[in-house]
């Protein structure tokens, strides 16, 4: 079974497609504030069993998740925001921090395994970037949670068409298209597409399924990572 929280946003549609088309789920759960039609993510479901779980309210997701049974369940979450699109720094943080928080610790509760979470480059608790010190305090604080696994990636800029339209980050996203060229392969920072980092999420879920036990073995991980936590890299989702 697989829990997917963020599904309407641009990493998490693709995730949601990559999931539907491999087949390696019998079931999935998009916990969703609306849910939106399947026929953008051009994909047949005819095998997998999708879900919807609305809740309108984040505030009550944890009143909401608690009836479910998420046993063995790898859950993920690519619910983000930005200071701007939430309004401000609090709302920002009850986005980014409090609700995927909050997510992981009802998940865990109810029986799920593996937990992969999309956080950003450089995130760091200490950082004086107040988007990458909430990222790196989510991070802080999902790992310690009781999860079997824990899986963080940490993207660079992300290529794609949103359906929330971000200024500033459109305009970076078409000057780094055109630019892509002339960045060396082996930088670490270069933008990264959606359909990467699902791919990235899709195979680090599948390889610590209980059916296998080759996720060491990766590239794209980094040196150093413990068997519980893993932390992958926009460098490494960009060479696997």
């Amino acid at each position: 079974m697989a829990v997917v929280i963020g599904a309407t946003g641009l990493v998490g549609r693709e995730l949601v497609k990559q999931l539907l088309t491999s087949g390696h789920y019998s079931e999935i759960y998009a916990v969703v504030r609306q849910r939106f039609d399947l026929s953008v993510l051009e994909t047949s479901i005819s095998t997998t069993s999708l879900s919807w779980i609305e809740i309108a309210d984040f505030t009550q997701l944890k009143n909401v998740l608690t009836q479910y049974d998420f046993t063995d369940a790898d859950v993920f979450s690519t619910l983000g925001s930005t200071q701007k699109q939430a309004g401000s720094k609090a709302a920002f943080y009850k986005i980014d921090h409090d609700y995927n928080l909050a997510f992981a610790q009802v998940t865990q509760q109810q029986g799920a395994r593996h937990i992969l979470l999309v956080s950003a480059m450089g995130a760091n608790n200490g950082s004086l970037v107040y988007y990458n010190r909430v990222k790196g305090e989510l991070e802080q604080d999902v790992q310690r949670l009781n999860f079997e696994h824990c899986s963080i990636f940490r993207p660079s800029l992300l290529l794609g068409e949103r359906q929330d339209a971000r200024l500033l980050e459109g305009a970076a996203q078409h000057f780094f298209q055109w630019g892509q060229s002339l960045l060396p392969k082996t930088f670490y920072a270069r933008p990264i597409t959606a359909q990467q980092v699902a791919a990235a999420m899709c195979q680090a879920a599948f390889l610590r399924s209980k059916s296998t036990d080759k996720y060491q073995d990766q590239a794209y991980l980094e040196a150093g990572t413990s068997s519980q936590v893993d932390i992958i890299s926009n460098k490494m989702m960009l060479s696997a």
